[in-house]
C-alpha cells in the first residue's frame, strides 16, 4: 500500500509540473510578438538607394524580415510592385504618382534624395552649347524625370520639343543609346560611365532643385502588417546614412561593386544629389497638407499636361511619417 501511495503521489507531482510548465509556455507565447512576413522592398541601381544596401551589408538588418530585391530597371521595380510581389519600393515621386493613377494604394515613407546634378543631358562631343542641339536626335526615358529634365535644359536653351527630333530609350539602353542619337538625358551611374567615354555635359539637375525627388513608398496595406519592420528598415537606413559621413572611404568600396563604379566614383556620385536629413525628411512628411504632397500635386500637373498621367485625381494620404527615427541613430 505505501508503495502504491508513494508512486500515486510522484504522478501527480509530474502531473502537476507538466500543467505549469504548460501554463507558462502558453504565457510565454501570449507575450511574445508575432513575427512580421518578411517586407519585399524592390531597388534599381541609384545612389540614393544605395544607403539601404549599405546598411545590409553592415548588418544592421540582419535576424529582420527586410528583404532588399534588387531589380535591373524602374520599370521592373514598378511592375514587381503592381503585381504584388514587392510591400514597397525606391521610385521617383512622378513614378509613385503613376501608381496612384493605376488606384494603387501607397505611402511614401520617406525622401531619399533631391537629384541635384545626378540627371544629365549629355551630348556627344562637338557640341559646345544647349543651342547646338536645335534639330539634333535627342535620346530620353518616357518618364516625368526625362521630361522635367529635358524641359528645364530646352527652356534654358531658348529652345521648345518642337525644336528637336526626340527619340525615347529606355533606360536599359541608355548606353547603347548614347551612340544613335546628338544627346542623352540620362543620370548615375550610366552618367559616370559615359563621362568616362567622352560624352559631354551640357545640363544637370541642379538647374531645376527640388523638382526631381526619389522616395521611399510602400503599398497602404503594408502600414498595418509590417509595423515594427519599417520601423527597423528606416532605423537601418540613416545608420548607414551615418556611417557613410564618419568612414565615407569604407562605405563607398562597399557599395562600388553594386554600382560598377570604382570607389572614388562612388564618393563623386553622391555629389550630385541632396539626401534629406531625418529632420527635413519628418518636416517634408508631416502636416495637412505635407509639403511633399504640394510638390507632387504640381507634379501630377505636369504630367498631365505631357500626357503622362491618364486621369486627373485627388492626392489623399500620401505621407506618412511614423516610422521615421525618434531621432539619429
Amino acid at each position: 500500500m505505501g508503495a502504491k501511495t508513494v508512486s500515486h503521489t510522484k504522478g501527480c507531482h509530474r502531473s502537476l509540473m507538466g500543467v505549469v510548465f504548460l501554463a507558462a509556455a502558453m504565457l510565454l507565447s501570449a507575450c511574445s510578438p508575432t513575427p512580421e512576413p518578411p517586407l519585399r522592398i524592390g531597388t534599381n541601381v541609384w545612389p540614393g538607394n544605395e544607403p539601404l544596401y549599405l546598411a545590409r551589408e553592415l548588418g544592421y538588418y540582419a535576424d529582420s524580415s527586410v528583404n532588399l530585391v534588387e531589380l535591373s530597371s524602374a520599370s521592373e521595380v514598378i511592375h514587381a510592385l503592381r503585381s504584388g510581389r514587392l510591400e514597397g519600393a525606391t521610385l521617383t515621386l512622378d513614378e509613385a504618382l503613376t501608381l496612384l493613377d493605376e488606384d494603387i494604394e501607397l505611402r511614401v515613407i520617406l525622401v531619399l534624395d533631391f537629384s541635384h546634378g545626378g540627371d544629365v543631358l549629355l551630348a556627344r562631343p562637338g557640341f559646345a552649347a544647349l543651342a547646338n542641339l536645335r534639330d539634333k536626335r535627342i535620346g530620353v526615358e518616357q518618364t516625368a524625370v526625362g521630361a522635367l529634365l529635358l524641359d528645364g535644359a530646352l527652356d534654358a536653351a531658348g529652345l521648345s520639343v518642337s525644336d528637336i527630333d526626340m527619340v525615347y530609350c529606355a533606360v536599359d539602353e541608355h548606353l547603347d543609346c548614347y551612340w544613335s542619337v546628338d544627346a542623352l538625358v540620362t543620370f548615375e551611374p550610366i552618367k559616370t560611365k559615359l563621362l568616362n567615354q567622352g560624352a559631354w555635359q551640357l545640363f544637370d539637375s541642379s538647374r531645376i532643385p527640388g523638382r526631381i525627388v526619389d522616395v521611399l513608398v510602400v503599398r497602404a496595406e503594408s502600414i498595418n502588417t509590417h509595423p515594427q519592420t519599417l520601423k527597423h528598415l528606416l532605423a537601418g537606413y540613416f545608420k548607414a546614412r551615418e556611417y557613410l559621413t564618419d568612414m565615407p572611404d569604407d562605405a563607398a568600396r562597399r557599395m562600388a561593386l553594386r554600382m560598377a563604379l570604382s570607389a572614388p566614383e562612388v564618393l563623386a556620385s553622391f555629389k550630385g544629389l541632396r539626401l534629406p536629413e531625418l529632420e527635413e525628411n519628418r518636416a517634408l512628411l508631416s502636416g495637412n497638407p505635407s509639403q511633399l504632397k504640394t510638390t507632387a500635386v504640381g507634379l501630377a500637373e505636369f504630367m498631365l499636361e505631357r500626357k503622362l498621367l491618364r486621369n486627373r485625381f485627388t492626392i489623399n494620404g500620401l505621407t506618412d511619417s511614423q516610422f521615421l527615427p525618434d531621432n539619429t541613430p
